[in-house]
């Protein structure tokens, strides 16, 4: 239920059994509960042989952006700028089958060395895109505007009008904004790139191997769109008149290749 039973300084500890430092409260299985970012840490003397571990909360709601949570959390609860509703990696290597060892050999010792020990390697990631969080107000007290009560989402977003920016009005002054901490429907670009390698090792010694490498990021040269621009300017009417709300004016990197030779020994 997002409180945590703390154990203070000063307080016994249970010389029978486990002393609980910070115990969350509430139940998995109460839709009511909310879990606050928490760690976990167990652990023994240094005497014991054993190794701890930790956790963090499954639900990760913090206090960046909230307007006011000091008195009312309920209203600030959102999903987390990181989320990602589907991600999906792949990720695989193939090694060629020529040289020592391999399928297909030489009898030569030069041209064996050549066309041995190459190795291809790629990574798929797909995602979709992450939440938006709109900032700007012009009441004295509010961090966001209100919302008129209609979603933001376009059926047909474009980097020049990636949300309908009309659905966003200045909250009456000291109030604060109801527009959530981020959009709840409204999502920035997915994220789709292949990273490829190949790599080639030669035995130059029994200890010594030279290495090369070639790495390309984002081998295809796919745009990958960065979310649009989120800051509300109010304007006489309340609406919004900043040129850049809801537009997108910038890209991930494009193709990026780096050739490398390491001594291994």
């Amino acid at each position: 239920n997002g409180t945590v039973k703390r154990h203070l300084l000063g307080d016994r500890i249970n010389a029978e059994g486990v002393t609980e430092l910070t115990k969350p409260m509430g139940h998995i299985r109460d839709p009511a509960s909310r879990i606050y970012p928490f760690k976990l840490h167990r652990g023994k003397q240094i005497s014991d042989a054993i190794e701890g571990f930790g956790f963090s909360g499954s639900e990760q709601v913090n206090v960046l952006g909230m307007q006011n949570g000091k008195y009312d959390r309920a209203a600030e609860r959102s999903i987390h700028s990181t989320d990602s509703g589907k991600r999906f990696v792949f990720s695989g290597l193939y090694e060629l089958p020529f040289g020592p060892g391999k399928k297909f050999q030489s009898s030569s010792g030069a041209l064996s060395k050549l066309i041995g020990g190459w190795q291809v390697n790629g990574i798929l990631t797909m995602q979709d895109g992450l939440p938006i969080r709109i900032t700007g107000a012009n009441n004295f007290v509010a961090t966001r505007p209100d919302s008129t009560g209609q979603s933001a989402k376009l059926d047909n977003p474009t980097r020049d009008e990636w949300f309908d920016t009309r659905q966003f009005v200045n909250p009456p002054d000291f109030t604060f904004g109801n527009v959530g901490r981020l959009l709840p429907d409204v999502r920035g670009p997915g994220y789709n790139s292949v990273d490829f390698s190949v790599l080639k090792s030669t035995a130059i010694t029994e200890r010594v191997t030279l290495q090369f490498r070639a790495e390309f990021f984002n081998f295809l040269n796919r745009t990958n769109l960065y979310l649009p621009s989120s800051g509300f300017r109010a304007g006489a009417d309340g609406f919004n008149q900043s040129g850049s709300f809801g537009r997108i004016t910038r890209a991930k990197p494009a193709r990026v290749s780096q050739l490398g030779l390491k001594l291994i020994f």
